[in-house]
């Protein structure tokens, strides 16, 4: 009994001299994906909702795995900074959010817009197999070039780094609506010909730590 005792001493006395270590930072993101009509062959707006609670880590990357069988627009097919969707964010902003800030630091809530955009591809992006690449602004928060890889046969992948603000930080609460056609008319996504279950699969990679979060959500395609 008395060694058990001592280890639990040293154990209290370490957690209280090392106070970080026993609070070590959450990441934890909450993701969904909608599309507005399931049924084959059709349309759809997609809406896609990300959130974070205070204090979590902040995110680094972001990849959305799109099943085979869905159908994207190729680079060719849609004219540079053709817009493809729209969205808001509501995010901590402010001194709080920096890094080594004073505990208690100043930070509100702060809501910007958000714009989904086509930027052709670089010659040295389409020599290394990127499909399309898209371009998240939201303004005044941060500006994500996403790369899109793949084909309607093997499936697609869409990855974006996130480049860091040291003014914003978590909670936050993102709601991006990609159209069902871009401002050109040129339709974003198609569903399948088949009926059935398919799963998207999201992952998002944590600034501050090596954690990594993948939510994956099945959608089903009806006729």
């Amino acid at each position: 009994m008395r060694s058990v005792k001592t280890i639990s001493l040293l154990a209290l006395a370490t957690l209280l001299a090392f106070p970080t270590l026993a609070a070590a930072g959450d990441f934890s993101p909450e993701f969904s994906f909608a599309l507005s009509d399931t049924r084959i062959k059709a349309n759809p707006q997609m809406t896609l909702k990300l959130a974070q609670e205070d204090g979590e880590e902040e995110l680094s990357h972001v990849t959305l795995k799109i099943p085979a069988g869905f159908k994207l627009p190729p680079d060719a097919a849609v004219p540079n900074n053709d817009q493809i969707g729209s969205g808001s964010i509501t995010i901590a902003a402010g001194p709080g959010c920096r890094p080594g800030a004073p505990v208690g630091s100043a930070k509100a809530p702060f809501t910007a817009p958000a714009t989904l955009r086509e930027q052709d591809r670089t010659d040295e992006q389409a020599d290394s197999g990127v499909y399309a690449v898209w371009v998240l602004d939201i303004s005044g928060v941060t500006r994500v070039p996403l790369e899109i890889r793949g084909s309607k046969a093997a499936g697609f992948t869409v990855d974006g780094d996130i480049a860091p603000n040291d003014n914003t930080c978590p909670p936050f609460s993102f709601e991006l609506k990609v159209n069902s056609q871009t401002t050109s008319g040129v339709p974003v996504l198609k569903n399948p010909r088949f009926t059935g279950r398919y799963k998207f699969i999201s992952t998002f990679t944590s600034a501050d730590s090596p954690t990594v979060v993948t939510i994956p959500q099945k959608i089903k395609i009806t006729r």
